[in-house]
């Protein structure tokens, strides 16, 4: 669950524990900044890119590896 705060309460927060839960700062009453944990960010970014990927295998946007490499190398002439 997220909570409102001011820039103060931001910093009292932030100084007293480790683990920090997300947080909405707010600055001369205005929604101003969001912070979550770098765990929490790198979960989301995780998250955002499987579900980005899952799209364009449904849309049939992904070729195999061989494929891929197959073209490149009648594309560059290069064979091993």
């Amino acid at each position: 669950m997220q909570r409102e705060i001011t820039v103060k309460e931001f910093e009292d927060a932030v100084s007293l524990v480790d683990d920090i839960e997300p947080m909405i700062v707010k600055r001369d009453n205005k929604k101003d900044l969001i912070v979550i944990s770098l765990e929490q960010y790198e979960k989301e970014t995780f998250l955002n890119k499987l579900e980005k990927s899952r799209k364009q295998y449904t849309e049939g946007k992904v070729r195999s590896a061989r494929t891929v490499f197959k073209g490149l190398r009648e594309k560059y002439g290069y064979y091993y």
